[in-house]
């Protein structure tokens, strides 16, 4: 049965999932738009058009689309600023339906736990659209190591920079009350993510450094913790360097070292006996509206659970902590 999908927020990110998930084999009915900006939501329904869909009803907000169109669509995707996240996705999913939610989840580790509790409240699903836990090629690679086929795991490290500073330069992402931090909750999120990701672990501990230390719009910064079972982590954050973006997490075995790539692009696996051996993806942009459909069937578990972002949620509200203490040490409570 084809998917009847409501958008909240039309992007630039959305209409770049649309591009690919409109012409899918598992392409969506997209019924109904919503967003601030007319330009934006002009765009969204041009490339469905463009595809053969009927022209999308269009609301003027969130809170108007989904009173219109309870009972008339099955989910809705949202791709807002992060601080309208909470309250869209739990309206949502009191009005019955399945949310697809751009990350991150939420703000902090209660608006996560409001929306874990409109997951249950409901018996509807979430799906976060964090790239590394929806990547196929990361998939692959972290059932193998849970297979034990690389041996224990010993440490981990991780990188990622970007221009972001100059990037996003007047926009809602630099204001930290729409977006609820600077480079390391936006680009650095998903860092975080694809640490638990390849790793199959939570985060037992934290000690961070976030910079500039007189502001909440965070562009450099350092993490280092402990994974369960007390594997050593350590991540670093860049924000305001030269143009570009980029990412590598280094995972440390017994018998191999594996580095990837947070989004799933790459990955490089290092054997002990073998020369490396080097996989190339590419963002798989229709893992993301896929792996929502197989989940709402019931055919997999949910790989980026309400859960796992509520264990984020709760590392970032100790990351500022630690940071504002001086790099001070903090246990976590949850577990992904």
């Amino acid at each position: 049965m084809t998917l009847r999908l409501a958008v909240i927020g039309c992007g630039l990110k959305a209409a770049d999932y649309a591009r690919s998930w409109m012409t899918s084999p598992e392409a969506p009915e997209v019924l109904a738009l919503t967003d601030p900006s007319a330009e934006a939501v002009e765009r969204y329904a041009g490339i469905v058009r463009s595809a053969g869909g009927a022209p999308p009803r269009v609301h003027p907000d969130a809170r108007a689309l989904l009173a219109a169109e309870a009972g008339q669509v099955d989910a809705v995707y949202v791709s807002t600023p992060h601080a309208f996240h909470a309250g869209i996705a739990q309206a949502a999913l009191d009005t019955g339906l399945d949310v697809l939610l751009e990350k991150p989840m939420a703000l902090s580790a209660e608006e996560a736990r409001s929306i874990l509790d409109a997951c249950r409240r409901s018996g509807r699903t979430v799906v976060v659209a964090y790239q590394a836990s929806l990547s196929p090629l990361l998939a692959r690679l972290r059932e193998r190591a849970a297979a034990g086929e690389f041996g224990a795991l010993l440490s981990v490290s991780g990188e990622v920079w970007e221009n972001w500073e100059d990037r996003y330069r007047g926009g809602w992402k630099q204001v930290p009350a729409l977006s609820g931090g600077g480079f390391l909750f936006d680009t650095g999120s998903h860092l975080m993510n694809a640490v638990v990701v390849l790793s199959g672990r939570g985060y037992e501990a934290v000690a961070a450094r976030l910079q500039p230390e007189d502001s909440d719009l965070d562009l450099t910064g350092s993490l280092l913790g402990a994974l369960e079972g007390g594997v050593p982590v350590a991540l670093t954050f860049c924000g305001r360097t030269i143009p570009g973006c980029e990412s590598a997490l280094t995972l440390f075995f017994e018998r191999a070292i594996l580095r990837a790539d947070i989004w799933g692009k790459w990955a490089e696996l290092r054997p002990a006996d073998m020369d490396p051996i080097r996989e190339t993806a590419g963002e798989d942009k229709g893992a993301v509206l896929s792996t929502f459909q197989a989940v709402r069937r019931g055919e997999i578990v949910n790989p980026s659970s309400p859960e796992r972002s509520l264990h984020l949620a709760e590392l970032w509200d100790l990351v500022k902590q630690s940071s504002r203490g001086g790099a001070v040490p903090l246990p976590l409570t949850t577990r992904p």
